[in-house]
């Protein structure tokens, strides 16, 4: 089972500046759901070979679906796509993953 990081907003910021976490899972301790204040939903997984996360419902929002992990620490470039955006990693390398619903909305932070 993954772990989750579970700090609060400050301590986060402190420790990785802007980046803010999600409330408790909907679902599955190692997945993520989120709704946008447009009413889109988004679904994020990650794990030590893939991360990505997928828009699933409506919703009158019109961003994409985002993710980028941290591989050798170092943060990757983000990824987009409309519907949704996967990394895999062949070697199981991927330390940390971060997810959101648009490019300037809030940053979801999974640990695999």
């Amino acid at each position: 089972m993954r772990n989750r990081l579970k700090l609060g907003a400050v301590a986060l910021a402190a420790a990785f500046g802007a980046v803010i976490t999600a409330g408790p899972p909907a679902a599955a301790s190692d997945d993520e759901f989120w709704t946008r204040s447009c009413g889109s939903k988004y679904y994020a997984f990650s794990d030590n070979y893939t991360s990505w996360t997928k828009k699933y419902s409506g919703g009158d929002c019109s961003g994409h679906a985002w993710v980028r992990v941290k591989v050798d620490g170092k943060w990757q470039s983000w990824k987009h796509s409309a519907n949704q955006a996967t990394i895999e990693k062949d070697a199981g390398t991927i330390e940390l993953s971060e997810h959101k619903g648009c490019e300037t909305c809030k940053v979801y932070l999974l640990i695999p």
